[in-house]
């Protein structure tokens, strides 16, 4: 980087700014404070605004009443993986996701790995995308969950997989996802 820059410091813009750096931030600073001022003004900025009903506290709803189903969805999920010992229990996943009212896709890939010397690893994920009765459907709350079969090394995701059910069988009940 040596060879880039003047390692003197002795160029006029250099020269300028450590001369005058005192001035420089007092008057960024200042400038600074009269743009975040002036932001509150429609004709800056470009009539920018925030609505979001799902904010407001009267209509969000603050308990989570479904954990005796995630419980129930945990032992479905537990008996399931106890047959897929080694893969996702995709079957029973794109049947439950389906139930709740969920768009259900399944999306096979394949990933070459390039630091293991031709490791090849491939899968299969399920999604599902619960969408406002309401809206254009054009915003997304993501929740994602790896799923690990029991025959992993690492400790199991199933609890993680069966609140994630039970959180958009509540979502799905709720009425403020719109706008």
């Amino acid at each position: 980087m040596g060879l880039l820059t003047d390692p003197t410091g002795h160029g006029k813009p250099t020269q300028f700014v450590v001369k005058y750096h005192n001035i420089i931030c007092v008057t960024l600073y200042a400038a600074s404070l009269v743009w975040f001022s002036l932001l509150a003004h429609n004709g800056i900025n470009a009539a920018t605004y925030f609505s979001e009903n799902a904010l407001l506290p009267g209509l969000v709803k603050g308990e989570f009443d479904l954990d005796g189903e995630a419980k129930v969805m945990l032992g479905e999920l537990e008996l399931e993986a106890q047959r897929f010992q080694e893969s996702l229990p995709v079957p029973w996943l794109t049947a439950k996701m389906t139930r709740l009212s969920l768009d259900t896709y399944t999306h096979n890939f394949t990933l070459n790995y390039p630091l293991g010397r031709g490791t090849k690893f491939t899968g299969r994920n399920v999604y599902g995308i619960l969408r406002a009765p309401r809206s254009a459907s054009t915003e997304a709350v993501v929740v994602t969950v790896p799923y690990r079969p029991p025959a992993s090394v690492h400790p199991t995701t199933a609890p993680g997989l069966a609140l994630m059910l039970a959180l958009a069988q509540f979502f799905r009940r709720q009425k403020y996802w719109a706008k």
